[in-house]
């Protein structure tokens, strides 16, 4: 499989999953190229530690190289964040039984600078989200899932999916008011 990232459609994503369920090892080379980078933007967003987000990440891609016949060709997609999804929370248990709740920091930490921009402020409102609604909104609104996809890697309805994006989307409104206020003030 060659490996071009601008004329890949869902056509040659479906062809190269079927393969990798096979065995194909060009099949996951492929694969892993194509999503990569969005799996561990992923972890990081959940875990807020880079070292622990390169080693779910890494863990992630052992998984599914290993369990590839469990795979059932349908929804590569789906099936990858699910699997990056429980590696994370397995990481984050870890993380539990060594430091105290208080110690946790989910989501992203923001730099302490005077320039903060408002990137890392979103993502340090991101992540004062509660948990099942982070996750949600993370995979909607900055992996660009779709709802049922969302629903599928949670193991949830697409009804709960859709209000636990909702309720995060109202949540962050609020959290985001005074960088909003600050932004109108100073434009």
């Amino acid at each position: 499989m060659n490996f071009d990232k601008k004329n890949i459609d869902k056509e040659s994503i479906a062809e190269a999953a079927k393969k990798f369920s096979k065995g194909d090892p060009e099949a996951f080379n492929f694969l892993y190229k194509l999503y990569n980078k969005k799996i561990y933007r992923f972890c990081l967003r959940i875990l807020n530690d880079s070292a622990a987000a390169k080693d779910a990440f890494q863990d992630t891609f052992i998984k599914i190289y290993e369990y590839h016949e469990s795979f059932d060709g349908i929804n590569f997609q789906s099936w990858l964040y699910a699997t990056a999804r429980n590696t994370c929370i397995t990481h984050i248990r870890k993380r539990k039984n060594n430091v105290s709740i208080n110690d946790m920091n989910f989501g992203f930490t923001p730099r302490k600078h005077i320039d903060i921009g408002i990137k890392e402020q979103i993502e340090e409102q991101v992540a004062k989200l509660p948990y099942a609604h982070r996750e949600a909104f993370i995979l909607r609104d900055m992996e660009d899932l779709t709802y049922q996809e969302v629903a599928d890697v949670l193991g949830i309805e697409l009804s709960l999916a859709k209000i636990r994006v909702h309720r995060a989307r109202l949540r962050l409104k609020e959290l985001l008011k005074p960088l909003v206020k600050e932004l109108n003030e100073t434009a």
